[in-house]
């Protein structure tokens, strides 16, 4: 597979313009099975319930049909079913989680269309490309904040971006670059598709249905064209001084040397985003000064400097040991909430299971919290987070003993024995540009 990825990578680089007649014949059923052992073997069932052992069992005999009808053009792709988990507002995001069969399919072309559009993505883009991640892109702000001369920030906030896609705009799009019809068969099946909830089939005029495998790529080239391609290509050379994008998937900022630019690039941002079908949050969505003379100009005004949240953390104008500009980070206030909220509801559904037990898969959940959050200004907040834990498993360690408080004494004796992960820095410095 690597050899004929690579030799679309190569024709899709040699050629923006290019279109790809051909690609189909790219899904066999050895790439399915490639795709298959990726899978989460834990993963929820779709509507089918097949599941992952279910397939398994006689994977061989469902690759070679799978594939034959995907040749003969009798696949059909199956309702999603619809699942909810809670967001950081008290709302509920909905996922959609397709059939085994139609993931497998899904990861497959996401392979395929990653091989041509990884050679058109800008480098402004980080979310869900190869390589590329949410510290990359902090990253990416820090270094342009402190070495470029940015004054002003621009928060962007699409209002529920995977379900307002435009389908057949995004497949316009699509079709610059892929002809081949069986390929755009499917991804009309894919994400035409209807949703499964109580029992019932819903059907909407829009959207990708945020679950799937595919969902990711399609919204990325949607954006590509909407917002990456047009800031580089029709503002940039517009701007009096000079401007940046940085985005992760629909989460985005826009750092801008002048304020006359921002306000005039957040003006026009509303009008061309509605031409695709997305709205932009009127409250979400705001202009902050931000930048080395922020502070000082915050200070002649009697207010506090403005900071601006992006991937998790709140960013904040500061300065170095040595006196220089720098931005600070730290966990966002519904982040850190929300992370103790579930390690406390964890604990309490758990607190009759062995000490052991119990610690290990606490640190689990401190590790993979200090592996995102552990950057290097943020160990504070890293240490109000590693105590809070602390409390909150004493808490319920105390809830079984029958009326017996576990005494602070008694609780350092358990944790001697069984000791909480200390707090992490798993993300080191990148340089005097980093937002670490």
């Amino acid at each position: 597979m690597s050899t004929e990825i690579n030799r679309l990578s190569e024709l899709a680089k040699e050629d923006p313009k290019r279109r790809f007649f051909s690609i189909a014949h790219l899904i066999t059923p050895e790439k399915m099975y490639a795709a298959f052992l990726n899978l989460r073997k834990e993963a929820s069932a779709g509507v089918d319930g097949v599941t992952y052992e279910e397939y398994e069992r006689d994977a061989a005999r469902n690759f070679r049909e799978l594939h034959q009808r995907l040749k003969d053009g009798k696949d059909r792709a199956q309702p999603l079913r619809r699942v909810y988990i809670p967001k950081e507002n008290g709302k509920q995001r909905p996922i959609s989680i397709p059939a085994l069969e139609d993931k497998l399919v899904q990861k497959v072309m996401v392979k395929i269309l990653s091989a041509i559009y990884e050679q058109d993505f800008l480098d402004c883009s980080y979310g869900f490309r190869p390589g590329r991640g949410a510290h990359h892109a902090l990253d990416e702000v820090g270094r342009i904040i402190c070495t470029r001369p940015t004054g002003w920030i621009l928060e962007l906030d699409i209002t529920s971006y995977f379900d307002t896609i435009v389908r057949e705009q995004l497949i316009e799009m699509i079709e610059r670059r892929i002809s081949d019809d069986s390929v755009l068969r499917l991804i009309r099946k894919w994400i035409q598709v209807g949703v499964i909830e109580e029992g019932r089939l819903l059907m909407s005029e829009t959207g990708t249905g945020q679950g799937q495998p595919i969902s990711p790529i399609l919204a990325n080239i949607y954006l590509d064209h909407i917002l990456d391609e047009w800031f580089e290509e029709v503002v940039k050379p517009r701007m009096k001084g000079e401007a940046h994008e940085i985005r992760f998937a629909d989460d985005a900022i826009l750092c801008f040397e002048r304020k006359e630019d921002a306000e005039k690039v957040k003006e026009v941002l509303t009008k061309r985003f509605s031409r695709f079908g997305l709205t932009l949050h009127p409250e979400k969505t705001r202009l902050v000064e931000f930048g080395r003379y922020a502070a000082r100009n915050a200070k002649k005004q009697g207010k506090k400097p403005q900071t601006f949240d992006f991937l998790g953390f709140t960013h904040m104008c500061a300065r170095s040991r040595k006196g220089k500009f720098t931005v600070h980070v730290k966990t966002i206030g519904k982040r850190f909430r929300r992370g103790l909220k579930a390690i406390t509801e964890w604990c309490q559904k758990h607190r009759h299971e062995p000490v052991d037990a119990q610690q290990k898969t606490l640190n689990a959940k401190l590790r993979g919290h200090y592996q995102y959050y552990g950057r290097p200004t943020n160990y504070r907040s890293l240490q109000q987070f590693y105590r809070s834990v602390r409390r909150i498993w004493k808490r319920g360690l105390s809830r079984r003993t029958r009326g017996r408080w576990l005494t602070w004494e008694r609780y350092d004796q358990i944790l001697r024995q069984h000791p909480l992960l200390l707090p992490r820095i798993m993300h080191p410095w990148k340089g005097a540009g980093s937002t670490a």
